[in-house]
């Protein structure tokens, strides 16, 4: 399987699901489960680690200019994708939304 895109992520799984670990990150942010959805459905994958079955994506927060990062995972014999995390990129770590520092 070869995943090139989110609309192409979602194709090939029919269930999201939303860890404990991530509602926390997202509540620490006073975001919500909808936000992530908003994020992963507007978003873009920006990176993807293959060996891992992981991805990042990166979309916009509802009603804010500000971009959220959410990682996810996924298997080939499951049709779930596990929100694995969540956060908001910010320096050091990184340049701005999409570029990491080096």
């Amino acid at each position: 399987m070869e995943i090139k895109d989110v609309e192409n992520l979602l194709d090939y799984h029919s269930s999201i699901r939303v860890s404990d670990h991530a509602l926390r990150e997202a509540h620490k942010e006073s975001l919500h489960a909808r936000d992530i959805f908003y994020a992963i459905l507007n978003g873009k994958i920006i990176e993807h680690y293959r060996d891992r079955k992981r991805l990042l994506i990166v979309g916009p927060i509802r009603k804010q200019d500000l971009k959220l990062h959410v990682i996810c995972s996924y298997n080939n014999d499951d049709a779930e994708i596990a929100i694995v995390t969540v956060y908001i990129p910010d320096r050091p770590k990184w340049l701005n939304e999409l570029v990491r520092a080096t």
